[in-house]
């Protein structure tokens, strides 16, 4: 008895013209299913430029007194970061937090004092910062339930990490600016300030 065959698969034949539409398709359902990157917009992007223009100046030689434990010069330094970032502004949006390198709080400069040393070391924004050495965003809940978005930068003394400075935001200052978290997010604080993202 002769086994009937049954094809199960007919390869067919698909010529040029069929196949590049095919192609296109998938290319666009491919990258159409990315979700669109926020752009920082210019109000971000001045922001950005204003922190740098105070901070990136006075780096180096924060670092330099802070491994030398000059604490008067450090003071000094800090008082002035925090005046010129927050300038005449009654509510005082920015805030100033130094960590040592195991991300233990050294002192700070907020409009409300905070008391005593903290161990920050464990965070994980933190201890990224410790052991990538970059400058790295992110945003955290303070006790009281207020939302402040933070700017952690290593203070680096030629190849050793002195630090860490923690620049704080008020969540409504950055509102009222006009600046979104997703915007916020999208600012790249280890290039020098150019007004690109």
């Amino acid at each position: 008895m002769k086994k009937a065959s049954t094809q199960i698969f007919t390869p067919q034949r698909f010529s040029l013209l069929q196949i590049i539409p095919l192609l296109a398709c998938l290319f666009a359902i491919g990258t159409g299913c990315q979700p669109d990157r926020v752009s920082p917009g210019p109000e971000a992007l001045a922001l950005r430029d204003r922190i740098q223009s105070n901070l990136d100046p006075i780096l180096p030689e924060l670092s330099a007194n802070f491994q030398q434990k000059k604490r008067k010069q450090v003071k000094a330094i800090l008082d002035t970061l925090y005046a010129s970032l927050n300038q005449s502004d009654e509510k005082s949006p920015f805030f100033l937090a130094l960590l040592d390198s195991h991300g233990v709080t050294i002192t700070s400069r907020t409009k409300t004092l905070l008391s005593g040393s903290q161990n920050y070391g464990n965070y994980h924004v933190i201890a990224k910062v410790i052991q990538k050495r970059k400058t790295i965003t992110s945003s955290l809940y303070l006790q009281g339930g207020a939302k402040v978005y933070i700017i952690c930068v290593p203070l680096m003394n030629k190849t050793k990490l002195a630090g860490v400075i923690i620049l704080g935001i008020d969540s409504e200052y950055l509102r009222k600016s006009g600046i979104s978290e997703q915007q916020f997010m999208t600012l790249d604080f280890n290039s020098p300030s150019d007004g690109t993202p």
